[in-house]
């Protein structure tokens, strides 16, 4: 469980943002949008970074380990009010996935690692029966009695 201040402390004056093993204090703002535009102007490797790909994380102990969590922009005006002064944010860059990229599927079987038929649910013919059998596919119905097809059956 994650454990956090129960108390109203005041609000942190300064942060710390911290982007690849650098750090900066900044002023906490609220807005998560403004707090990206923070970022980008103190860490010139962010600028030509799509905003969608920067993530914000802190640490928390959960369940009694330490562990990084990402805020996101609907947590972000709640978690920055909750910081302590020159509590650090942790600035990452995640890997943008291609909108062009096809999504992974499972894979295929080779057909040579099984026997990949598919099984008929009707009854096999009698061979007994193929000197009655007629052999037209379609044959003509006698009078007038209608005929169920494996179509009519099935839709």
């Amino acid at each position: 469980m994650a454990s956090y201040r129960t108390s109203s402390p005041t609000p942190a004056d300064i942060v710390t943002y911290r982007f690849r093993g650098n750090l900066v204090y900044v002023k906490p703002e609220l807005d998560y949008e403004v707090a990206l535009d923070v970022a980008q102007k103190e860490f010139v490797e962010l600028y030509g970074v799509d905003r969608h790909q920067i993530v914000f994380t802190t640490h928390a102990t959960v369940a009694g380990t330490r562990t990084s969590v990402r805020i996101s922009a609907s947590a972000w005006a709640s978690t920055v009010s909750r910081m302590l002064r020159g509590e650090v944010i942790d600035v990452d860059i995640v890997e943008d996935k291609k909108q062009d990229e096809l999504p992974q599927y499972l894979e295929v079987p080779d057909s040579k690692e099984g026997d990949y038929m598919r099984w008929s649910h009707s009854a096999p013919a009698s061979r007994s029966n193929s000197r009655t059998r007629q052999s037209s596919p379609t044959p003509s119905l006698n009078g007038g009695e209608k005929r169920r097809t494996w179509f009519s059956k099935h839709f």
